[in-house]
Parts: C-alpha cells; structure tokens; sequence
C-alpha cells in the first residue's frame, strides 16, 4: 500500500543565512519505508545537506528520533503532516548537520574514568538523550542526560566509584538536579534510561530529605464529564505533563478550540528546586508563552500542584520571562465543576486564584 506524506523541510546555511526557512514536498511512501528513505526522495528532488548513508538522528513533529524508523511508524504517532528538523536547531550547520562539539566535549568531562574507545562508543549511543532534552533549549550549560547515563554506567562497572561520580554530576549549576523526562520527547523511548537517573537521584541524600510539594502530581484525572455549559468559541490550551493526564477529548467535547502546544508535555523537573528555585518556573513559563502566544483563553493544567506553579507563581514567571502573560489558570477538577454546570466562583475556588478567572 502506498500513502503520501506532506513534508516541511528545515533549511539552513550557517553560513549564508540570517534565519532558517522550510521548503515544502508531498511524497508517497511505502509500509517498509523509513524517515531515511523519505529524506533521499527529498534529496533527488532537490539537494540538502543531511547524512544520506549514516545512522543519524533527527526531530519530526517535535519528536526525537533516528532516520531508521519507519515512516508510518510516525505518521501514525504524530500524523502525515511532517515538519522536520535537525536534532537542535540552535545548533545547526547546514539543514540537517548540526554541531556536536559541545555533545562530545560533555563526554570527555569522564575521560578520567572510561577510554577513549568508550567515549565513541558512547558518543554513537547517548546523543539523542542529550538533544532531545528540553533542559537543553533552557540551560545550555547542563551537563546532559547522556552524561548521567555515563554516570549510572561507570557507578554499575565501579562501585567504589559512587561517592566521586556522584559529587561530579550534583553540581549545583549545572547538574543532574535540571534533568527533565524524555518519556514523551524521543520516539520509543527506553524507560531503563530514566530508571537509571532516578537511581541517581535515590543514591543522593539530597533527594532523600527533599519532599515533593508543589510539582507532586495526583492520580485523578477527569473522565465521564456530563457536559451542561458550552464552551464554543473558546480557545482552550492544556498542560498534560509526562504523566498522559490529558484532558484533549473533554476540552473538544465542550465545542471549544483546543489549542495544542508542543510544550504541553514537558517534566516540570521537580528536583530542580534543591538547587534553583527558578528553573521550574522558566519551563511553565515557556508553556504559558506558548498558549498565550496561540491565543488561547486559558490553560486547563493537570492539578492543585500544577495551579500553585501555573498561577500563583505567574508574576515571578512574568519576570523571569521579561514578559506579561495574565493568562488564567484551571485545574482540570475546576475545569469539570464548569463543565458540569456549577457558577459560584468560591465553590470553584477561582476566589483564591492570583490570575483572575474573567470568563465566568
């Protein structure tokens, strides 16, 4: 069977050009093809720069993943609209060849401690785990989820190792406390990864004393909502974290817009607290921008933990951001008592919001 593919191109020559661009195709593709294959369709039409034979990896619909995968694979994660990217734009050479300096130079920060063949042998197996990282798009600095992985790798080979490697990668400016989740960013994602940095986490006493607040999530999520009030003609965004708490198919059910944010997804990395305050407000701050910007009338997010950070924190937010957002902010609960019919504002609890709720 034969399906087609509807493709928008990153284009970019560090060299020539101030700002990238895509180039639009349409392709056909086969059930046995693979995101590779499409790329040197692409390539026969017209010339971009890429790895046409190598093992590379890249962004499609803001999901990380190799070439090799298969195309509908991916159209049936995301869809058949495709929007390729290199791996990090912010890195980017020439389309899809980006500069991997840094990513290498990161590996070496363990040249005390692994050979020169396990740093390319590392360098081919973890560099995903590194671009992918939405830590990376906000902290340049970050020493990397491939890193930990090295960490955990060198810990398991060499316990008596532990006490020193785990004093390398606790820094408080760069270290493993601003690792975020990949569980939704990289396509089949290998959750032995992320049990790995949470062993990480557990081995420091840190994290043991630390007691999850106001990024702790609860386990209910909205189901079985009998819809009394409309909501047609409104724009809706949500925020589902890692956790697929999402509230999509209610939000549409009511008549709203649901405004999709790429951001919607992301680990709020709790831990980040221990060593700054600020780091967890910067990513709801990039989802707040992101539904703002998409003009959405409110964000629905996932609890009363997600509220203390969504809304009660948005004037530091604001600052932080060197942006004005006055977004309002609903917990899904709240979002159902709307649905649901119920007016009263203390009842709902908008009496107690930063952000005032002006739509009731």
């Amino acid at each position: 069977m034969t399906t087609e593919v509807h493709v928008e191109l990153f284009r970019f020559d560090a060299k020539a050009d101030y700002l990238p661009y895509y180039k639009k195709y349409t392709l056909k593709y086969k059930a046995e093809d693979t995101i590779l294959d499409l790329l040197n369709d692409i390539n026969s039409i017209e010339k971009f720069a890429y790895d046409p034979v190598g093992d590379f990896n890249l962004k499609i619909n803001n999901l990380y993943l190799n070439a090799n995968e298969l195309i509908s694979d991916i159209v049936e994660k995301t869809s058949n609209e495709f929007k390729i990217e290199p791996v990090s734009i912010y890195r980017a050479l020439n389309d899809l060849i980006v500069d991997k300096r840094d990513y290498i130079e990161k590996i070496s920060f363990f040249k005390d401690y692994i050979t020169q063949s396990q740093i390319d042998e590392y360098a081919k197996r973890y560099e995903l785990d590194y671009f992918a990282s939405n830590t990376y798009d906000i902290h340049r600095s970050y020493i990397g989820d491939h890193s930990l992985l090295i960490a955990s790798d060198i810990i398991e080979q060499n316990p008596d190792l532990k006490q020193e490697i785990l004093e390398k990668i606790a820094c408080k400016e760069t270290g493993i406390w601003y690792h975020t989740s990949l569980k939704r960013r990289v396509f089949n994602y290998d959750a032995n990864k992320e049990n790995k940095i949470k062993s990480l986490f557990e081995m420091l006493p840190k994290v043991t004393d630390f007691k999850m607040s106001e990024n702790a999530i609860s386990d209910s999520k909205i189901e079985n909502v009998k819809i009394f009030q409309s909501f047609e003609g409104f724009n809706i965004a949500e925020f589902e974290g890692i956790d697929e708490k999402s509230c999509a198919s209610i939000i549409k059910n009511s008549k709203a817009n649901y405004v999709a944010l790429s951001h919607s997804k992301e680990d709020l990395a709790p831990y980040s607290a221990l060593a700054d305050k600020d780091f967890s407000l910067k990513i709801a701050g990039e989802i707040l921008l992101e539904a703002k910007d998409e003009n959405a009338d409110f964000i629905v997010v996932r609890d009363e933990n997600d509220l203390m950070l969504f809304d009660k924190e948005q004037k530091r937010i604001e600052k932080i951001m060197n942006r004005e957002i006055e977004l309002p902010v609903i917990s899904q609960q709240q979002f159902k008592m709307l649905l649901e019919g119920e007016k009263n504002i203390t009842t709902l609890g908008f009496d107690k919001h930063r952000v005032k709720v002006s739509f009731l």
